[in-house]
């Protein structure tokens, strides 16, 4: 599904691991970025793909647009064509059923780490280095990267991030709330696919409802949030998989 020489996707346990494979730390150019859109799109769009795992190949996750082909070289309708696909995918990421979990270890740069912005989850090597460096280059951030860090840091956070464009390690990114865990490098891939597999054994209906109402939830307030969940909560509760799950509870109580 989906692999090329830039983009790779497994389906492992209902868990479909996406890993870039990009020129210049997993760079995104004209090559690399139509395999990673059209695959993505297709992991969102089959149903047997219950949670993605985002990640990088060669120790880093992404360094963004490649610089190779930004300055003069870059064709303004070019970029806005490629903006445009990768705004709808991060989007989808973000917004869609489906849990995500990036997976970063090394660089993840500009653009490469909007892509890790726009997962639910994040977890990070004790070598991950985040920057939002756009400002190193004169250009705005792109990728929906101003909104998805400030709802991660705060406003006063994202802003010196992306106004000095400076780096910040694992630590770091774990103290100010930017990443969920730090990871041993050796260890990551088996922990993120381990949590992945897990939720994937959780029924989808039940996965995509809890990050929707997780993502309205700064929109909302409390009583609006409230009435969703009451109108929501009596469907699953007639749902069998709620059903086997309670069963499942009781007979492990009772074999103690």
């Amino acid at each position: 599904m989906g692999d090329s020489e830039y983009f790779q996707v497994e389906k492992i346990d209902g868990v479909a691991r996406c890993t870039m494979r990009g020129p210049n730390m997993n760079a995104m150019n004209a090559d690399s970025l139509p395999p990673m859109v059209e695959a993505i799109r297709e992991v969102l769009e089959d149903p047997s793909s219950r949670v993605i795992v985002l990640r990088g190949d060669g120790g880093n996750f992404s360094t963004g647009a490649d610089l190779s082909i930004m300055g003069e070289k870059m064709d303004p309708q070019f970029l806005n064509h490629h903006m445009l696909r990768m705004n709808e995918v991060v989007h989808a990421l973000h917004e869609g059923p489906k849990p995500v979990i990036a997976e970063v270890d090394g660089w993840a740069v500009g653009g490469g780490f909007g892509l890790a912005l726009a997962s639910d989850i994040t977890y990070a090597t004790e070598r991950a280095l985040f920057m939002m460096s756009f400002v190193r280059i004169s250009i705005i951030p792109d990728l929906g990267c101003v909104y998805l860090l400030t709802k991660r840091v705060g406003l006063h956070l994202a802003k010196e991030l992306a106004l000095t464009g400076r780096a910040m390690d694992a630590q770091e990114a774990l103290r100010i709330g930017l990443i969920n865990r730090v990871i041993p490098h050796e260890r990551i891939s088996e922990e993120t696919m381990r949590v992945a597999a897990k939720m994937a054994g959780r029924s989808p209906e039940v996965l995509a409802a809890i990050k929707r109402h997780l993502n309205a939830a700064p929109r909302l307030d409390l009583a609006t949030l409230q009435e969703l969940e009451a109108y929501a909560q009596p469907l699953f509760v007639l749902k069998p998989e709620h059903h086997a799950d309670i069963k499942r509870f009781f007979e492990k109580q009772e074999s103690g």
